[in-house]
């Protein structure tokens, strides 16, 4: 089994201190990050020895760790890179471009979505891709993704007779309204899925096991 957690930590807005006592509780062992900062990597970097962190402050920090070897590969793409790391499943940690910024970022996104699409439909085997997609399953981005894999937490939730959890709100401390952040999946099976708060983000973390 495989437990991967995934989480937007809001520029660094996510407290430090809360978000590493959140990694020693849920224990993952790998932790996919977005728009992460230097101290929240600082964090991160204390726990894991392996893998990739590339903080920033301008809304495009992305780290990929693991506490197993794990070779991670920046891919070039528009507006924002995207991480892929392989130690028997390929994990992809992703973070789309945002429809609603001013100005809207509509060609990027759609570079981003056709960069990944493309590399999916090249390569085979299990993959697991997080993060997030800025993307509720209704959106055009994500249904051209799923066309390459599989929605491994809606999945999951039709299968224990449950909807699957929201991941976003408008502000930290307001409820859950949206599911933008993803698990997808292909040659792999989700055992469990669950997200939890993350103090001073305005996205849930998003935790999957999977074999």
């Amino acid at each position: 089994m495989l437990r991967v957690l995934t989480a937007n930590l809001y520029n660094g807005g996510a407290d430090p201190s809360a978000f590493g006592q959140l990694l020693d509780r849920v224990d993952p062992d790998v932790v996919a990050a977005q728009e992460l900062s230097s101290e929240l990597a600082d964090v991160i970097g204390a726990r894991f020895d392996h893998g990739l962190l590339a903080p920033s402050d301008d809304y495009k920090g992305m780290g990929l760790v693991s506490r197993s070897p794990l070779a991670v590969e920046r891919v070039s793409l528009p507006h924002r890179d995207a991480f892929v790391g392989s130690n028997g499943v390929t994990v992809w940690c992703v973070h789309l471009a945002n429809p609603i910024d001013r100005p809207p970022p509509i060609r990027a996104r759609r570079a981003q979505v056709r960069g990944i699409a493309d590399r999916l439909a090249s390569t085979s085997g299990p993959t697991l891709l997080v993060g997030d997609l800025n993307a509720t399953p209704s959106w055009p981005a994500y249904r051209l993704l799923r066309q390459h894999l599989d929605d491994g937490v809606a999945d999951w939730a039709r299968r224990n007779g449950r909807r699957p959890n929201r991941t976003w709100g408008l502000r930290p401390w307001w409820p859950a309204v949206l599911r933008i952040d993803h698990a997808l999946v292909r040659d792999l099976a989700v055992l469990d899925t669950f997200t939890i708060r993350v103090p001073g983000s305005d996205h849930r973390a998003l935790v999957v096991d999977v074999a």
